[in-house]
């Protein structure tokens, strides 16, 4: 670690960072061992960076949601989010599973969330400007019927005002996903699929719950590919059990032999007392490949990709061609107006998350009673937008203009994150360029660091501080 004495000689907001302690300071510094890709910190601090925000009581919930829809919003792009929590087998890495599929339960689920897109048929806030994305996740959304996707897609269609150039994905997985199913998504306007495969060696997925076999997946991904009416893209995961560096490559090689339109290369998440950890605790399976394995995965899936000059969206995102846009995934990073639908879905619009009933009796009597289904709201903190921002653009941009974003929202960025971001940059994390912060290659693996303790410095130091826009640090 650097010294508190080097940090103060260095540092422009010498008065603030004097009254830090230690360890208060150096919570938000990269280790200094010549190594930033493999350990600049100890361990990755969360899946995604946020802020918490404040609750709001539980009696309000409701009318604070009314009041967003009923008055128009600012004109920018919105998505929306339709939830299936249904799986037909749990993954043993899956930390989203929620209830098993049955076939009897589904027709009710999909009559529900056509209720509540009936109740916000006529919001103002609903109509007043249209959708430019459509993402029904789960869970396992293609586990539904053709007849259940056909229902909920032509429902979307008709109650939300959708732009012309709608970007409409239905995730989920090959198995069970049958022809009947894909047209059935293609003739109700979807131009979008999002296909979990995770990893194409046949024993890697054998042992993680996964059902068909590597041949399989390629047979089913070309006939997608074939039809050529809406992009498909698909998620690989780096650093699982029995999965070698050599099964790495030859994944990511495999989905460039495809062709396909784009791809997400995604770190395992090892949730704490989920299935996985369990099973490796227990001996069941080997431990899951440690930080500095999976930083080396994650280098050569770049490195693989790059070669292919395919086009870089995000940290872990690519897309072949300008015909896969990732617009869904964009938009929420940033923040943008998102309406949520079915249990468990999350949402966001107006300065509030809202997050809905992921019980499913209850969210069947709420829905029946005509009432949105949130079970639990918070309010933005002042800044949140400013936050939003910035890990907006270090996710899709890879870099950030703080002197830009600063400008926006009336903060000298540059000065109030002058010590984090020296040394930073002096270990090979970033590079700042005319108030620009680029990530390093170590930086794009430890973004979601950078990007928390940017959050949590700019709540000690402003925030705490009392610091108000305008004034210097």
């Amino acid at each position: 670690m650097v010294s508190n004495v080097l940090f103060f000689a260095l540092s422009p907001c010498f008065g603030i960072i004097s009254e830090m302690t230690t360890k208060e300071l150096q919570r938000f510094l990269a280790n200094e061992n010549n190594d930033p890709l493999h350990a600049a910190f100890d361990k990755k601090v969360r899946v995604h960076p946020g802020v918490k925000g404040e609750p709001i009581d539980s009696q309000m919930i409701q009318r604070v949601w009314n009041d967003s829809l009923a008055r128009k919003g600012k004109k920018q792009k919105r998505i929306a989010y339709f939830h299936i929590p249904f799986c037909e087998t749990h993954c043993l890495f899956c930390g989203f599973y929620q209830y098993p599929y049955r076939i009897e339960e589904e027709k009710y689920y999909i009559d529900c969330i056509i209720k509540e897109l009936e109740m916000v048929a006529h919001a103002p806030f609903i109509k007043y400007h249209p959708f430019h994305a459509i993402y029904l996740g789960g869970g396992t959304p293609t586990a539904l019927s053709a007849k259940s996707l056909s229902r909920v897609l032509k429902a979307i269609y008709n109650t939300l005002p959708l732009a012309n150039d709608c970007e409409i994905t239905v995730e989920g997985r090959l198995y069970h996903f049958s022809d009947e199913k894909v047209i059935a998504c293609l003739e109700n306007g979807v131009n979008r699929f999002s296909i979990g495969i995770q990893s194409f060696d046949t024993l890697v997925r054998k042992k993680m719950g996964r059902i068909d076999p590597k041949e399989r997946l390629i047979e089913r991904l070309n006939y997608l590919h074939s039809l050529d009416q809406a992009v498909i893209v698909i998620d690989l995961i780096y650093g699982l059990p029995y999965q070698t560096m050599e099964i790495w490559e030859q994944d990511v090689t495999q989905y460039i032999k495809l062709g396909l339109d784009g791809v997400d290369l995604y770190q395992l998440n090892i949730y704490p007392g989920g299935r996985l950890e369990q099973a490796a605790k227990q001996g069941i399976i080997p431990p899951p490949a440690d930080v500095h394995k999976q930083a080396d995965m994650f280098a050569r899936g770049v490195e693989l990709l790059n070669q292919a000059r395919y086009n870089r969206l995000s940290i872990c995102h690519w897309g072949k061609t300008t015909r896969e846009r990732n617009i869904y995934n964009i938009l929420a990073r940033k923040g943008r107006v998102c309406i949520p639908f079915g249990a468990g879905a999350g949402g966001w619009l107006k300065g509030y998350f809202f997050y809905q009933d992921n019980k499913l009796r209850s969210y069947y009597q709420r829905v029946e009673r005509g009432e949105k289904p949130i079970s639990m709201g918070m309010k933005w903190s002042d800044y949140s937008n400013l936050f939003r921002d910035i890990v907006g653009d270090m996710e899709s941009l890879r870099s950030c203009n703080l002197r830009g974003i600063g400008k926006l929202y009336g903060f000298d960025l540059e000065d109030i994150f002058s010590p984090l971001l020296q040394q930073w940059e002096r270990v090979g994390l970033i590079k700042m360029d005319s108030g620009w912060m680029e990530l390093t290659l170590a930086g794009e693996f430890w973004q979601v660091n950078i990007c928390q303790a940017l959050i949590d410095y700019f709540a000690l130091v402003v925030k705490e501080k009392g610091i108000k826009p305008g004034e210097r640090a």
